[in-house]
């Protein structure tokens, strides 16, 4: 699935109160963009936390900050393991990540 085929999955989910699925999901949204945008740019995306600082070395989109993008992200992941967040930080983290996902689909599409 791409990017914002898993952002729909989620976003339903989301819409129908499953919190846990769509944390799930929107963690391989996230996961997908990473490794997607290490393609691209033919850096090494097994390691999605150095392919994070690498984009942040390159200042292709400063605003976009990816490490804080893929620690978020990574709370969504430990939330749909094991609920791990409240709904409120949950929404929040959602929000962040998905925006993150648009955002660079878009700037890479």
């Amino acid at each position: 699935m791409t990017p914002l085929e898993y952002v729909e999955r989620a976003d339903r989910e989301l819409a129908f109160g499953r919190h846990r699925q769509a944390a799930a999901l929107m963690w391989k949204a996230t996961e997908a963009t990473f490794i997607g945008l290490a393609r691209e740019r033919e850096l090494e995306g097994g390691d999605l936390a150095a392919v994070a600082r690498a984009l942040d070395g390159a200042e292709l989109a400063p605003e976009r900050y990816y490490r804080s993008n893929l620690l978020g992200s990574e709370l969504l992941r430990d939330h749909g393991a094991m609920a791990a967040l409240e709904d409120c930080e949950v929404e929040f983290s959602y929000a962040v990540a998905r925006q993150f996902v648009v955002e660079s689909c878009r700037d890479s599409g």
